[in-house]
């Protein structure tokens, strides 16, 4: 694994930042020197994607590799690590081995106490495997809004500590303090950042199941790049000084053969620089999914990104997704295709796209 660019306004990225690099060779020597790894347990995907987008070629891609696993360390203190390579998707994080998530668990009687580089408490699409949701892809809004989302190479991790509370009466907290650089990148003197969630779960009879959730990230940004995040973002947005704030709300409700999925996220960038305006930008979907039979699944997702809503909305969109999902092997092993049908705020262009991905567990 090298620490090599990834081409133009990829200077940023690196493979494996320090803390993370750290953080792996730690596990190992705990695993090595405690000699349990027959106890733990790895697990490997890859998803084989052809994007056929209106208005380019169409290219395939290896959107997924990835290798994870997890197991005891000592005690009650558990490991995680999990490792990417993608590749032809037009990305600059392309050709590159990404350690994803490096962290050491502790559980108590009380909660859950992790250490390490993971995923922030927020959105709740997030939290869904990329290998379960019935789409190729999540939305936009939950890629670019939440804390650490479209930052380098970080995929939507950090560095950090968080705490988590046992469930009771189908409600959980989750509180994390974050190095706010977002993994996989250089620290630039970020952070730090600060998350909230709340989630409440409830079964119901007949298999029924609703959840909701809540949450709240505050960051103070000394040098941060949110120019992914924010489409046709003003100069400053590359490196950006002040703090942002994000909220999260999120519900979900399950019945046999369907489930309904709906999330709003909004995101406030306050500068301190008096050349650098503040922005305001927030997004939402709602999808519908249904099993039509044991391996025919149906999807329909509707969703808005709004990445500029304190002055004008020119660089806004609504996308409308068709799925339509084959499970070979229940929704390890499976074949996807999506319609994505693209509206812009400002002037419409044909940029639809039609997307295949074939997916399969190796073990």
């Amino acid at each position: 694994m090298t620490a090599r660019s990834a081409g133009n306004g990829g200077r940023e990225l690196i493979d494996l930042a320090a803390s993370s690099r750290f953080v792996c060779l730690l596990l190992v020597c705990l695993l090595c020197t405690t000699g349990i790894t027959s106890a733990s347990t790895w697990q490997s995907y890859g998803q084989v994607r052809y994007t056929a987008p209106e208005d380019q070629k169409g290219y395939l891609s290896l959107r997924r590799l990835k290798l994870f696993g997890q197991g005891p360390i000592a005690g009650d203190w558990t490991y995680y690590l999990q490792f990417l390579y993608k590749a032809n998707n037009q990305s600059p994080t392309d050709d590159h081995i990404w350690v994803q998530e490096a962290n050491a668990s502790l559980t108590t009687k009380k909660g859950k106490l992790t250490i390490g580089q993971f995923k922030p408490p927020f959105g709740m699409e997030r939290f869904t495997a990329d290998w379960i949701i019935p789409f190729v892809e999540r939305t936009q809004t939950t890629d670019r809004l939440i804390p650490d989302g479209s930052i380098g190479g970080s995929f939507a991790r950090d560095y950090g500590i968080q705490w988590q509370t046992k469930r009771f009466g189908g409600l959980c907290v989750a509180t994390g303090a974050f190095v706010g650089n977002a993994a996989n990148n250089a620290f630039r003197g970020n952070g730090p950042l600060l998350v909230s969630r709340a989630t409440y779960d409830r079964a119901r009879s007949g298999n029924r199941r609703f959840h909701a959730e809540a949450a709240l990230s505050w960051r103070k940004s000394a040098n941060i790049d949110f120019s992914r995040q924010l489409t046709g973002a003003p100069a400053g947005y590359a490196d950006f000084s002040g703090h942002d704030i994000r909220q999260d709300v999120a519900v979900s409700y399950e019945w046999p053969g369907n489930s309904l999925h709906a999330e709003y996220i909004a995101a406030q960038y306050r500068s301190d620089r008096s050349f650098v305006p503040s922005i305001d930008a927030d997004g939402g979907y709602v999808q519908w999914t249904h099993d039509i039979t044991s391996r025919w699944q149906g999807a329909v997702r509707y969703e808005v990104f709004s990445p500029h809503t304190s002055t004008n909305d020119a660089k806004g969109f609504a996308w409308n997704t068709l799925a339509v999902n084959y499970r070979i092997r229940s929704d390890c092993d499976r074949v996807q295709l999506d319609y994505i049908i693209k509206h812009e705020n400002a002037a419409q262009v044909a940029n639809n796209a039609l997307v295949v991905q074939y997916q399969q567990f190796f073990w």
